[in-house]
């Protein structure tokens, strides 16, 4: 299948086209796998299900209300293996977009006005990691829009890619900032120490299906509970167990207003043994309870309409690259 072309935009290019130009992939399958692709800086989102991505040493489960955000040339493998089918929504940016966008927030408008057009550098390096979709849902939310409603126009998505840009950058600085809380003296041991709580963290938002202990998720950082517990919250401001009961509803509510799955299912799939309970937190939480959820929902599900617009499977919308 041919590249469904934009003047400043791709949907769904084959492999060897991007980093030269931003592109959006998206595809549906309930089984596919990638063994091995180098990639652009790229953001990888999931409308429906859950898909598993893999660099050297890391593994990611994302779900509907995460992303993770990958750096230019890493090299990574995809997999989709479930009973239903998963659809992805994933954001290839063009080699030097986001540069040009750093380079525009940091440099002096003098320096600006005499080098419009400087030499190529170093791609931006980024903290590869899961991260929860709220920052960056609403640009999300209007790419998908666009792309149900056949309204691709090169203008209304590269402003919506540069805001997403602008979005991506402030939480790079705000992973500094994270950094900078941390109890520890030297610079390179807090850096090596937020690597380790990411690793934790990435663990908890890739088991939003399960219930995970404080060992387990300490474990998966390579640090002690009570070490991983402490540092969580300096970076964080949250304990880790609060952060995953917290992320875990924040999955149910999502998966309450775009599918029809019985709220008993919900609760399962978001990770929770016992209905009563999740009902009764849920309703702690948001104010009212899982069923009254279920019941104020629109006639509008994003899921259903991106699949509606191009519900093509992977295999065939982009020669099977994620």
């Amino acid at each position: 299948m041919k590249a469904a072309r934009n003047r400043g935009i791709l949907l769904n290019p084959s492999g060897r086209i991007l980093g030269s130009q931003n592109a959006i992939l998206t595809g549906t399958a309930a089984r596919h796998h990638v063994p091995d692709f180098e990639g652009c800086l790229s953001i990888k989102s999931v409308i429906s299900g859950s898909v598993v991505w893999e660099t050297p040493g890391r593994r990611y489960e994302v779900h509907e209300n995460t992303y993770l955000l990958l750096n230019d040339h890493q090299r990574y493998t995809m997999t989709i293996d479930s009973a239903r089918k998963a659809t992805t929504f994933c954001i290839f940016f063009e080699r030097g977009f986001v540069e040009d966008v750093f380079r525009a927030e940091t440099s002096p408008t003098s320096t600006l006005l005499d080098q419009p057009d400087p030499a190529a550098g170093e791609p931006l390096g980024f903290v590869e990691r899961i991260e929860p979709q709220v920052p960056i849902q609403g640009e999300l939310r209007r790419l998908k829009k666009r792309l149900a409603n056949r309204q691709l126009s090169s203008e209304e998505c590269i402003a919506d890619l540069y805001r997403l840009a602008e979005r991506l950058l402030a939480e790079r600085r705000q992973t500094s900032v994270a950094i900078s809380r941390l109890p520890a003296v030297r610079s390179a041991t807090r850096e090596e120490l937020f690597r380790r709580l990411l690793r934790g963290r990435d663990f908890l938002l890739s088991s939003l299906s399960d219930s995970v202990s404080l060992n387990e998720a300490a474990r998966a950082a390579c640090l002690s509970p009570f070490h991983f517990h402490r540092a969580f919250q300096s970076a964080f401001g949250i304990s880790p167990h609060r952060y995953a009961i917290r992320h875990r509803l924040d999955r149910a509510r999502h998966l309450l207003s775009a599918t029809d799955r019985s709220v008993t299912e919900i609760c399962l799939e978001a990770g929770f043994e016992s209905l009563g309970s999740f009902s009764s937190l849920f309703r702690r939480t948001y104010g009212f309870a899982p069923s009254d959820r279920r019941a104020k929902i629109s006639n509008f599900r994003e899921a259903e309409m991106v699949t509606r617009a191009h519900d093509s499977p992977i295999e065939a919308a982009n020669g099977g690259i994620p």
